[in-house]
């Protein structure tokens, strides 16, 4: 081996060494950043908007009569919520127990009403439950609060 070719190897060998030297201390000092970082507890608490429907009943009113809950299909009666406290979005506060009524009046007979009867009917009871004070909810909202609250367990079969 000539002077040459030893100086070549010997420097190729120190730079070698100096990256080597530079991963390791790099290596470390990620080291000292992750055990210091997992050393200091943080406590966050994030929450969804899943997370905070499931933990209270704050609805909305259902969008259309199409969407809110009738019990007994052989004579459709409307749910009819009452709600605590209306917000500032436009939501409803049905409180920890939420009370309701079932809107009977006009009756409705699927049978014999035609789809336009039907529609009007359910209408009219909507206007009624407004009247005294109640909301429609949605199928959504009334399982939601229903599994939470149990407030509507004689209704569950529907």
């Amino acid at each position: 081996m000539d002077k040459k070719e030893s100086f070549e190897q010997a420097h190729q060998s120190e730079s070698a060494q100096k990256m080597c030297k530079d991963g390791n201390l790099n290596k470390q000092k990620r080291r000292m950043l992750l055990k210091g970082t997992a050393a200091l507890p943080v406590v966050m608490t994030l929450y969804s908007g899943a997370a905070l429907a499931r933990s209270s009943n704050i609805t909305g009113e259902a969008g259309d009569v199409g969407d809110a809950v009738f019990v007994d299909e052989s004579s459709p009666k409307l749910l009819c919520v009452y709600w605590n406290e209306k917000l500032d979005n436009g939501a409803y506060d049905l409180g920890d127990t939420p009370g309701y009524t079932l809107i009977t009046d006009p009756p409705i007979n699927p049978l014999t009403d035609d789809p336009a009867t039907v529609l009007t009917k359910k209408n009219a009871q909507l206007e009624e439950c407004h009247r005294i004070g109640g909301i429609m909810i949605s199928g959504a909202a009334f399982t939601s609060i229903a599994a939470k609250s149990g407030a509507f367990d004689g209704l569950m079969n529907l």
